[in-house]
């Protein structure tokens, strides 16, 4: 029963420091353009690897979505979230 409740208190925890990060990303369609830390959801297929949240520096979304596409492999591709800020 305590190894129930630990689990579950730390997935509560998990979830909250997740849910605590997204509201800091501007998702704006301007916030695609400008410079700086660019936060990506890195989806991945065929179980080459696995889908996590990554962040790059950029001028700006695209650039840094590059560089984490080179660097993530074929099977994997990442998707802009928004700006950290």
């Amino acid at each position: 029963m305590k190894k129930m409740v630990g689990i579950l208190g730390l997935a509560f925890g998990a979830s909250m420091m997740i849910s605590g990060s997204a509201l800091a990303l501007d998702s704006s369609f301007d916030a695609m353009s400008k410079a700086g830390k660019h936060s990506f959801y890195v989806s991945c297929t065929g179980g080459a690897g696995k889908s996590s949240v990554q962040t790059a520096e950029g001028a700006n979304a695209k650039e840094a979505q590059a560089k984490l596409a080179a660097s993530a492999g074929n099977t994997c591709w990442p998707v802009w979230q928004g700006l950290e800020g």
